[in-house]
């Protein structure tokens, strides 16, 4: 066995003994009785408190409220629209274009998200707080009950909960119930947005990383390989694409391009490059790369990065109409309303469709791609 494996093999078993042992612990003192329910894998601690700041929360907001309100249902059909597309269009490459489908798999901590795991953890204890404090806070605004609200351990995956009150929930009017539903995914969505903006502001780009080098191309017999920074171009620095295609949009074929490059292993070095012609176009001059911006990574890009990744992500995923999720249950309040006697059928049926997308999608991914961990 080698030492990755074994190491896995040693948290497993801590995993399993550590869980283990707090099931025990909930039985033998009865902690449910206290608020604290622990089953396998799955600890919960509930409490009504959190209700009177739902309830705060909702009055100082009371305004806003209505507008945003409508605005998170808009903002979750499209959502829900978009992940009905993207998976849709992906599904169409993996069997026509399969060189242009992206993979699609599920985030399963420890085993397909491992370098990433510190900054998902964080990422997703602070989206279920906002997903879970948007759907509390409408709900209250709404006039529907809120059961009990608190905090979980999924695996090892920290979240929190809102549960509303189901006779409460029922006998709310359809507009309302899809206001509460949607504003979790639309909460998600919007920070997300916010993340994305934030991220552009603070960190800059500073040169032209080389995503991927042509075969045979002028770049390619120069030595430039993927991971290499192109910092300046004729002695002008290109800290970004677009200054970096205005000078070589002034480059002709056949001309020598000076370029000053960084490498991936530390080291700089100038290097003198002739054009060559486009294939699709003779006339516009290539060094046969794939340019992208280059951002120097830190801990905080890290952070913000996989914050709003994740965030859109679960904003999009979670407004599929798949039940239990949000969208599902979308859907769900949609049959309920307008077509009662087949409600029951056509959510099983909705809900079987799009999960054989989600999965052919999923299962597509491991074929071409074999395993993949972030």
């Amino acid at each position: 066995m080698n030492p990755i494996n074994q190491q896995f093999m040693v948290y497993f078993l801590i995993f399993i003994l550590g869980w283990s042992l707090a099931y025990w612990l909930g039985e033998k003192f009865k902690l449910k009785e206290h608020g604290i329910e622990i089953k396998p894998f799955i600890l919960t601690l509930k409490t009504k408190k959190v209700n009177k700041f739902l309830d705060a929360a909702a009055k100082k907001t009371e305004k806003i409220l209505p507008v945003l309100s409508n605005i998170f249902v808009v903002l979750s059909i499209g959502c829900m629209v978009f992940g009905i597309y993207i998976l849709s269009k992906n599904l169409y490459f993996f069997f026509y274009k399969v060189e242009a489908a992206a993979p699609i798999f599920p985030a399963i901590p420890v085993i397909t998200v491992r370098e990433s795991l510190p900054y998902f953890l964080l990422s997703v204890v602070i989206l279920i707080f906002i997903h879970e404090f948007a759907h509390g806070i409408i709900a209250r605004h709404e006039k529907i009950e809120v059961k009990s609200a608190g905090i979980l351990l999924l695996a090892i995956i920290p979240g929190g909960f809102v549960e509303p009150d189901e006779e409460s929930f029922k006998k709310a009017s359809l507009s309302k119930k899809l206001k509460v539903l949607a504003a979790g995914s639309s909460a998600n969505l919007i920070f997300g947005i916010l993340i994305v903006l934030l991220l552009t502001t603070l960190f800059q780009p500073t040169g032209i990383l080389i995503q991927g080098v042509v075969e045979d191309s002028p770049a390619f017999k120069a030595g430039l390989q993927p991971g290499d920074v192109i910092k300046a171009v004729y002695g002008k620095p290109t800290p970004n694409l677009e200054i970096f295609r205005g000078i070589m949009k002034g480059v002709k074929v056949g001309d020598p391009v000076i370029l000053d490059v960084e490498f991936k292993n530390g080291t700089t070095s100038t290097l003198k490059i002739v054009t060559a012609p486009a294939p699709e176009n003779k006339s516009r001059a290539i060094i046969g790369i794939y340019p992208v911006n280059y951002i120097k990574i830190t801990p905080l890009y890290l952070t913000f990065f996989w914050i709003q990744l994740w965030s859109i992500s679960i904003a999009i995923i979670n407004m599929l109409p798949i039940y239990p999720l949000d969208g599902g249950s979308f859907i769900n309040c949609l049959l309920e309303e307008y077509v009662k006697k087949h409600a029951k059928i056509l959510k099983i049926i909705i809900s079987a469709t799009f999960i054989s997308l989600l999965g052919l999608n999923i299962g597509l991914t491991f074929l071409k791609f074999g395993f993949i961990s972030i």
